[in-house]
C-alpha cells in the first residue's frame, strides 16, 4: 500500500499533473459536451489548441526529453494566435494534436534512450535548452490569462463571465510555482512542487464548482477532487511512513 503513495509523492504531485488534467478535462468538454457551442458560435474554437496547447506542455513535463520540451513550447505558443483569432481554429486545434500526438510518440520511441533524441553537442547550450524550454513554455501558457486581461477584456471580449476570470487570475500564480519549481526547492518552507500541485488543483476545482450549475462538468469535478484527495492521502501515508521508521 505504501508503494503507490511514494510513487504518487515522487512522480506526479508536481505541477506536471494539473498541466495533464487541465488540458485533458479541458479537450474533454469542448469535444464532446460542448461541441454543440462551437457549431453554433466557432468563436468558441480557441478553446481546443488552448487546452492541447495545456495537455502538451503537462505531458512534456513527465517525458522530460529535449524534443517534447521543444514540441510543448511550440503547442503552447500556439496560444496567442488561437486567443487572438490571428489564425482559423481548426489550423491551431490540429497543430495542437499534432504536436501533442508527438510528444507522445516520442516518449514511446525515447523510453529506454539514454541520451536525448536531437540534441546539441554543445554542452552549454544542452543545458540551456533543458533548463529554460521548460520556463518559456511556461510563460506562453500564461499569455492566456495575459492576452485575456490585457486586450481581450479591455477590448469587450464575448466572455465575461465568472468561471473565465476566476481561472485566469488562478492560473498566473499556478505557472508562477510551475516555473519556480525547479530553481527553488521551497516556498515558505512547502515544497515548490507541491504547491503548485495543489494550487493548479485548486484552481480547477474552484472553476469546476463555478460550473455546478451544468451537469457534464460534474464528472470532471469529479475527477479534479479524487486526484487531490488521492495526493492528499498519499503524502499522509508517506509522512507517517517516515515517522514509523524514525522511531
Amino acid at each position: 500500500m505504501n508503494n503507490w503513495a511514494r510513487v504518487a509523492t515522487t512522480k506526479y504531485i508536481n505541477v506536471g499533473a494539473p498541466l495533464v488534467l487541465m488540458g485533458a478535462l479541458w479537450l474533454y468538454l469542448w469535444v464532446f459536451p460542448w461541441y454543440g457551442a462551437y457549431v453554433y458560435d466557432p468563436r468558441w474554437g480557441h478553446n481546443y489548441a488552448e487546452a492541447l496547447a495545456f495537455l502538451a506542455v503537462g505531458l512534456a513535463y513527465f517525458n522530460r526529453r529535449l524534443v517534447a520540451d521543444l514540441l510543448a513550447f511550440l503547442a503552447a505558443s500556439l496560444i496567442i494566435p488561437a486567443s487572438l483569432e490571428l489564425l482559423p481554429h481548426p489550423v491551431t486545434a490540429i497543430a495542437g494534436g499534432v504536436l501533442v500526438a508527438l510528444i507522445i510518440l516520442d516518449a514511446i520511441f525515447e523510453q529506454r534512450r539514454k541520451d536525448n533524441f536531437g540534441e546539441p553537442s554543445n554542452r552549454r547550450m544542452r543545458a540551456w535548452l533543458r533548463n529554460h524550454l521548460p520556463t518559456l513554455a511556461y510563460i506562453m501558457l500564461g499569455h492566456l490569462a495575459l492576452i485575456y486581461f490585457l486586450v481581450r477584456l479591455p477590448a469587450g471580449t464575448y466572455e465575461t463571465d465568472l468561471v473565465t476570470i476566476v481561472y485566469d487570475g488562478m492560473s498566473i500564480p499556478f505557472l508562477l510555482f510551475a516555473i519556480l519549481e525547479r530553481p527553488v526547492q521551497a516556498l515558505w518552507g512547502i515544497s515548490t512542487a507541491r504547491l503548485g500541485f495543489f494550487w493548479g488543483m485548486l484552481t480547477m476545482i474552484v472553476s469546476l464548482i463555478l460550473l455546478i450549475d451544468q451537469p457534464e462538468t460534474w464528472v470532471c469535478l469529479g475527477i479534479a477532487v479524487a486526484v487531490s484527495a488521492l495526493a492528499i492521502v498519499a503524502l499522509a501515508m508517506t509522512s507517517w511512513s517516515g515517522a514509523s521508521a524514525s522511531l
